[in-house]
């Protein structure tokens, strides 16, 4: 009677697992995302490490917001004595491309000039299949791109 009550747990156990959704746990936005490299988008050149003089964080929420914080105002070049903060919500898309998962569309509802973007309260974010987070908004317009990482 016990092997029987036994292997009627594990087949039950195994139909249990099997229909679960499979997903890739590597491909997770949520959490915290620091600085890690700004591009310069006319040279090429990288800047990462202890060469940053400025810190950013994004944290994102499984609720569709998500936090900015930077000690640096980006369009003027000053570092803040206290780190500023934005507040927004996201949504993602699935992008089908090879060096790409995710595109993230970032709407500020507070503090909308740490947008990086050419114009307006919304940023673009790729998560790469590296697990790196891209924001290239100001490249077309000529300024930095930005990695961030977990």
């Amino acid at each position: 009677m016990k092997i029987k009550f036994s292997l009627l747990l594990i087949f039950v156990a195994t139909l249990f697992a099997c229909n679960q959704d499979e997903k890739d746990p590597y491909f997770n936005i949520l959490g915290y995302w620091e600085i890690a490299a700004v591009t310069n988008s006319w040279t090429g050149e990288v800047t990462s490490g202890d060469q940053l003089n400025f810190s950013e964080r994004y944290i994102f929420n499984d609720d569709s917001t998500f936090i900015k914080f930077s000690n640096k105002n980006h369009k003027y070049g000053q570092l803040y004595e206290e780190p500023a903060q934005a507040l927004g919500t996201y949504e993602m898309k699935l992008i089908e491309d090879s060096s790409n998962v995710f595109e993230l569309k970032l709407t500020f509802e507070t503090n909308m000039g740490m947008a990086v973007s050419c114009g307006g309260d919304t940023e673009y974010l790729v998560l790469t299949k590296e697990n790196k987070l891209m924001n290239t908004g100001w490249a077309a317009c000529d300024g930095p791109s930005f990695t961030y990482q977990k």
